[in-house]
């Protein structure tokens, strides 16, 4: 199934593939659900390096390669969302473990076949999702474009949600509920992985 694009992120970084990362970081610094924080440096503010640009890979925010205020600040959300203590935007070993996604591993960034054998509810747990989410609608599954052309959590555009089967829910995005809007982008997820996104 061919899936077409959603749009280009204005301000967005150019999207990387996880390989792309790896080829800059540390092998072992990709933050997939295969590492879970073993051999990972702490991050606080003010520290640079490949190891915070691929935090902020992960994280779905710009990367910069520096450990700024936007990175606290995403730190924090998902460490509020995965229930870590403290949420004080530093990266520790729990904080690691929390933020390896399923959905970053090589097998799953390079294979259609291996995203069809994820199971929606693991798909939902993904980091990298939840700051694409954020960055497109700040989680709102109401949310409209000014134009009215991109609708929902994810931002679908009317073509987009067609072709994956969105309409058998509602007309457009929006007025589906979220279990079904984050249900036909798990289906654009596993045919084109989070390219759609520019993530």
């Amino acid at each position: 199934m061919s899936v077409m694009p959603l749009r280009a992120l204005a301000g967005a970084a150019a999207a990387v593939t996880l390989v792309g990362v790896a080829a800059v970081a540390p092998a072992h610094a990709s933050v997939s659900a295969s590492t879970t924080g073993r051999g990972l440096p702490t991050l606080s503010r003010g520290m640079t390096g490949p190891y915070v640009a691929n935090l902020q890979r992960t994280l779905s925010i710009r990367q910069t390669g520096v450990y700024d205020a936007s990175t606290v600040a995403a730190v924090k959300r998902i460490q509020v969302w995965k229930k870590v203590a403290p949420a004080n935007g530093v990266v520790n070993v729990a904080t690691w473990a929390a933020i390896a996604d399923p959905t970053l591993t090589r097998r799953m960034v390079t294979s259609a076949a291996a995203r069809r054998t994820m199971k929606l509810s693991v798909w939902q747990t993904s980091v990298h999702g939840y700051g694409i989410a954020y960055r497109e609608s700040n989680l709102t599954c109401r949310a409209v474009s000014p134009a009215g052309l991109y609708r929902g959590k994810w931002q679908m555009s009317s073509s987009l949600w067609s072709h994956f089967g969105g309409r058998a829910f509602a007309p457009t995005a929006d007025q589906a509920s979220c279990q079904q809007q984050d249900t036909v982008a798990f289906r654009v997820w596993q045919a084109a992985g989070w390219g759609p996104w520019n993530g």
